[in-house]
């Protein structure tokens, strides 16, 4: 039992009235209050002595209260100085969420001795608040005032039950991950803006099985990695993530993430942005027959693949150094240039070409249907699609050899013989359209139709003859998108270009200066060559000027010539490098330094401006993977199997949501910050431990909260934290 305050304030004065509780967990295993007595209201001394009294009861000690003070004073003592105000910051924010209930419901307590949920919370906290290994976590745990916070002892925090722990949250993380979305749809409502991207994470050590040794993104060589796609709305929310092989290209990784995601009804409207990873031909295609909305940036190489239109030619007079002294004179000559060439100003940083509707031949790959034999129905099909399971019902029972021809079949089926060919002639048209005329991908197919589809010759011609009738019988609700596309077509794309100065000046100059070390690196070749005296072999020599180019990445620019010519000096052969400029490569490397042509789904309404902002706001999900790998400490991972690095990955999913839903709470009051900022201003704020050798029972008190304590308090709406009577109830005395 414990003592309940409730403040009620009315003009200056305050009036408290007081309830004895017990607390207990519901037949859900959600903790709830139930009151023992009303007390009525009492002044501050009757409910200082009242908790004194219960406390007391609790640790069956007796009471003498004195006849007289005390002579004289013994000293307090702080016993412990607990973390306090930060972890109790983001676990206000994980109830808020309304998480400890989507735990309890998931992973149901059964024979556990502590709700899996509570240590979830526990981890997921130290996440957010302290991040290091599981191990470092049982160590961290104590110094905090989460065992008062949780009611979970700090004995009960152990590496078995953390790794159990674990182990249950990788069996939810699809159930849990598709929960998320629900909450964050019925508290925030539709998505504005859906993105996509991967990122890597490395290991200290070999890792499980799915870690492979590969160049991490930020540059580290012979790692052992895995990598993480990630998808997240506009806050910042993750709404899925999935750890795939380390080796694994990104596009890969996106287009299989996109058929999860395809058909969800979270999508809704929303566009996806995607960076250059989806933008080569086959991925805009995949993202194009998803139905999805999206927007992308093509790869420079393909740019004049989509437009000719893009104004290049003026900028390939300039010739910046791209140095610190120089860039901003010559970032102001490209911005006169880009001008000049007909694009729109949008800021110092972008200028914009609308290309509008453009057409494009791209090559649509086939559905990977599996042939599912004669496991349909034809009682619950129509039409034509019930004749193609009946056709491939009774092929199988001749081959199963249940009837000796079609004759003896028509007989004991009760059709005539005609009627039995009509039926299984339907098997010659082709699978893969048998597959979708049964899943209803072409709507209602008349069994005429099918006559008529036998006929045709080619997989191309049916095709054409299913799809012309199903612009006709499909009903427009049936799917929101149109059937799937196949093979090389012509399809419309909204374009868009744009032109960074400062982009321009530092790739452009980045080239020029790649260049000119080759031809410097040349030029002393030659030096060193014409004042040796040894022979030299010319193969060896073509290969060392070759791997250099290479190391700069110019091979296709530059044709090498080694030759041995006679020095009229001094009247002996040398060997001598010569480079050639291919300049038509060079002119195709420069062209396009500085432009980004994004390309879209014909049906988006968002303008140039709108598209071009849209695009850069892609940096929503390359914030949220720099926050998990550096405030959340994403890496180096320490886990060994598959399972166990798939559920630290969500812990630091769900130590990402806190972060971004405090965040958003500061970015829209006048106090902007990052998360980690918060939590660092809010650490020196703790929970001290009081005891004296004249007092009977230990109290706790929090440290008096700073000025800016108290702002961020203010602007998340959680001022209660400091309040002594809210403490009070909040905590429970740990027992170790």
């Amino acid at each position: 039992m414990h003592l309940r305050i409730s403040t009620k304030r009315q003009g200056d004065n305050v009036y408290k009235y007081a309830q004895i509780v017990e607390s207990y967990r519901r037949e859900d295993g959600v903790p709830a209050h139930k009151v023992i007595a009303s007390l009525g209201q009492l002044s501050d001394q009757e409910i200082t002595n009242l908790r004194v009294a219960l406390q007391a009861s609790r640790q069956d000690i007796a009471l003498v209260m004195p006849g007289q003070p005390a002579q004289h004073e013994w000293p307090a003592r702080i016993t412990a100085s607990l973390s306090y105000l930060d972890v109790a910051v983001a676990l206000e924010t994980w109830n808020r969420w309304k998480l400890p209930r989507l735990f309890n419901r998931l992973l149901p307590q059964k024979n556990e001795a502590v709700p899996l949920g509570t240590i979830i919370a526990a981890l997921a906290l130290h996440r957010c608040t302290d991040p290091g290994s599981k191990l470092f976590a049982q160590r961290w745990y104590p110094t905090t005032a989460l065992p008062e916070l949780l009611d979970l002892d700090a004995n009960q925090f152990g590496n078995t039950r953390i790794h159990r722990t674990l182990d249950a949250l990788d069996r939810i993380g699809d159930t849990l991950q598709a929960e998320l979305v629900h909450r964050y749809h019925s508290k925030e409502g539709r998505f504005a803006t859906i993105f996509m991207d991967v990122t890597d994470a490395w290991f200290a050590g070999r890792g499980p099985d799915m870690a492979e040794r590969d160049r991490t993104k930020e540059g580290f060589k012979n790692k052992h990695k895995i990598g993480i796609v990630l998808v997240c709305n506009e806050h910042g929310y993750p709404l899925r993530w999935k750890v795939v092989p380390g080796k694994r290209r990104d596009n890969i990784c996106m287009e299989d993430m996109l058929d999860q995601i395809q058909d969800a009804g979270w999508m809704g409207e929303a566009p996806l942005v995607c960076d250059r990873a989806m933008g080569r031909a086959k991925s805009v295609a995949r993202l194009l027959d998803s139905g999805v909305r999206f927007l992308t940036a093509t790869t420079r190489p393909e740019i004049d693949s989509y437009t000719q239109a893009i104004p290049f030619e003026p900028f390939l007079e300039l010739h910046p150094v791209g140095s610190s002294a120089t860039l901003a004179a010559e970032m102001g000559i490209a911005s006169k240039t880009a001008e000049a060439a007909g694009l729109t100003k949008l800021d110092d940083l972008h200028y914009i070409l609308d290309l509008g509707i453009c057409q494009r031949t791209l090559s649509f790959e086939r559905p990977k249907h599996q042939h599912t034999g004669a496991a349909w129905d034809p009682d619950q099909l129509e039409g034509g699609a019930s004749f193609i399971a009946l056709a491939r019902i009774f092929a199988d029972r001749l081959k199963k050899n249940q009837y000796r021809n079609k004759s003896d079949l028509a007989d004991k089926e009760g059709m005539t013989r005609a009627r039995v060919t009509q039926i299984m002639n339907t098997i010659k048209i082709a699978p893969l359209l048998q597959e979708q005329v049964l899943s209803g991908e072409f709507g209602y197919v008349p069994e005429r139709l099918l006559r008529q589809c036998v006929k045709l010759n080619t997989e191309a011609e049916q095709r054409k003859l299913l799809e012309d009738n199903a612009q006709v019988m499909r009903p427009a609700q049936l799917e929101g998108r149109p059937p799937r596309r196949v093979g090389r077509q012509t399809v419309d794309l909204r374009l868009v270009a744009y032109f960074n100065p400062r982009m321009f000046v530092e790739h452009r100059g980045y080239l020029y200066e790649r260049r000119q070390r080759i031809e410097q690196y040349v030029r002393d070749l030659n030096e060193k060559l014409a004042n040796s005296d040894f022979p030299h072999d010319k193969n060896k020599i073509r290969l060392k000027v070759h791997n250099q180019i290479t190391r700069w990445k110019l091979i296709s620019v530059f044709e090498v010539t080694v030759t041995n010519r006679t020095n009229p000096d001094i009247g002996k052969k040398q060997m001598q490098v010569r480079l050639e400029l291919n300049h038509d490569e060079w002119v195709r490397r420069l062209r396009y330094t500085g432009f980004v042509l994004l390309v879209g789904h014909p049906e988006l309404p968002h303008t140039a401006e709108e598209l071009v902002n849209l695009y850069r706001e892609k940096d929503t999900v390359e914030k949220d993977f720099r926050t998990i790998k550096s405030a959340v400490k994403l890496r180096p991972l320490f886990h060994h199997t598959d399972g166990k690095v798939r559920a630290h990955v969500t812990l630091c999913m769900l130590a990402l949501l806190l972060e971004r839903t405090i965040e958003k709470r500061l970015r829209n009051s006048e106090l902007a910050r990052t998360a980690a900022s918060c939590f660092e201003q809010l650490r020196t704020c703790r929970l001290n431990l009081i005891s004296s050798p004249d007092q009977i029972v230990p109290t706790y008190a929090a440290t008096e909260p700073t000025q800016d304590q108290l702002a961020i308090l203010r602007n998340l709406r959680m001022t209660g934290l400091i309040e002594p009577e809210e403490i009070s109830e909040s905590i429970k005395f740990r027992r170790s």
